[in-house]
């Protein structure tokens, strides 16, 4: 599903930032760190209401799931035009070089004008009631396919406007790395001026630079990337970029289980389908069932013939008529039988969809929960890994901790520091994720 795989890209392109250590332009390009824009410079930015908005007007999937449903719409009207009589009108001229008898004015002529009006309507005819039936339950089935294509664009859509955001975290994460590192070689230099250095220490500093502004190209061009990403998932070619005040930190909370279960059970959009498919294929089933059935049939005419014109000859007809099928080759079983087995089908994968829609409901919830649990501990981890770097900092000066020391205190800031993005995006991904499932937003 185009949701899905949305999804999954977000996620893969969201594991190479935080695993590349992906980062925004080199620090000495900028004013200050914090200047993290530059990929988004030139690119229309979008509140997440407006890229939504966007999503319903131009995403592919919708337009497709869309117009399904007008196809089962337009199928509804012509199941309720059995119901109307059906008229027609013939009309006629012929010449011929060789005069013939005309039987009405009982005299010769090579000419002759004729106009028929027909009309005809089934009085008794089981299959187009179960016709209508199984034309209602298939409007019923893709109304409930398009609510669910709806929710699932709309979590596509909140996956990769929050990848951006996301990204664009990751950037201002590397340019402070970035210039963390150079203000630890300014440091470092000078403390080999004091003798409180090697210079080893010093090529060690200017190897972790380089390597700080390598990752930070590579965010960059992550963080473009992610603007074509919210692109694709609107539907639009032109990149996109989240407003400057969006921001993967919200309100946190977490759903009551029992509650979600409910109201999923009741009205989730992929259940609902199910089920609606399922009904559909019941009265498919109804419907087969008609042909062994009768009918009956009422049709007339009104017709005038003459020699010249206007012809004034009128004649009219009136016709009732029925049938009863008795046998045609197993056709009716066949039939039958294929509706049933439709409809056994459909009624598992409605079980199917239903055992899967819990499974999804506890992988959502648990990621929420899991999320809120660890955003506390990870805020933590970067207060504490951001007083540690500064304690082994002065420990350096004083020559009571290594080069090793100060790098492994500056690895784990950024390790703390994306770990936190990372946990933060998975809350967003989680509710994203539940929401698609349910059907409607949860309250905040």
């Amino acid at each position: 599903m185009n949701g899905r795989r949305v999804v999954v890209r977000a996620v893969m392109v969201t594991g190479f930032l935080l695993g590349a250590g992906v980062g925004p332009a080199p620090a000495q390009e900028r004013d200050a760190p914090a200047d993290v824009g530059a990929a988004f410079d030139g690119v229309r930015a979008v509140t997440l209401e407006e890229a939504l908005e966007l999503a319903r007007a131009n995403a592919p999937t919708l337009e497709r799931s869309a117009s399904a449903l007008e196809i089962a719409r337009y199928g509804e009207l012509t199941a309720w035009g059995a119901f109307f009589p059906s008229a027609s009108l013939s009309y006629g001229y012929s010449n011929s070089s060789s005069a013939r008898l005309d039987p009405t004015s009982q005299g010769f002529s090579t000419t002759n004008y004729s106009a028929r009006v027909n009309g005809s309507i089934d009085l008794l005819d089981w299959q187009r009631l179960s016709s209508l039936k199984e034309a209602r339950r298939g409007v019923d089935a893709s109304s409930a396919q398009y609510r669910q294509t709806q929710y699932q664009t709309a979590e596509a859509v909140k996956v990769a406007y929050f990848n951006a955001v996301a990204s664009r975290e990751l950037v201002r994460v590397e340019a402070e790395r970035v210039q963390r590192q150079e203000d630890q070689l300014s440091f470092v230099r000078q403390q080999l001026e004091l003798g409180r250095a090697t210079r080893s220490d010093v090529l060690r500093s200017q190897v972790d630079l380089n390597n700080a502004r390598v990752a930070l190209l590579n965010a960059e061009n992550a963080q473009r990337a992610s603007t074509y990403g919210l692109a694709e998932a609107v539907g639009l070619s032109e990149p996109l970029a989240p407003e400057a005040a969006a921001e993967l930190e919200v309100d946190r909370v977490v759903p009551d289980r029992q509650q979600i279960v409910d109201q999923a059970l009741a009205a989730a959009p992929s259940l609902t389908s199910a089920r609606a498919q399922a009904r559909a294929t019941e009265a498919a089933v109804s419907s087969a069932k008609s042909a062994y059935l009768p009918t009956l049939s009422l049709s007339g005419g009104w017709a005038w013939s003459n020699s010249d014109f206007p012809p004034e000859n009128r004649s009219w007809s009136l016709s009732l008529s029925g049938s009863l099928p008795l046998f045609n080759g197993f056709g009716r079983e066949a039939q039958l039988y294929s509706a049933q087995a439709r409809r056994d089908q459909a009624r598992a994968d409605e079980r199917a969809t239903e055992l899967s829609l819990r499974s999804d409901l506890d992988a959502a919830l648990g990621t929420i929960e899991s999320a809120v649990a660890s955003i506390e501990l990870a805020e933590q981890t970067v207060e504490l890994s951001d007083e540690d770097l500064r304690v082994t900092r002065e420990r350096y000066r004083l020559g009571l901790a290594t080069i090793l020391d100060l790098q492994s205190a500056q690895i784990t800031l950024r390790e703390a520091e994306v770990d936190l993005i990372q946990r933060r995006f998975d809350y967003r991904l989680g509710i994203a994720r539940l929401e698609a499932i349910l059907g409607g937003d949860l309250p905040r």
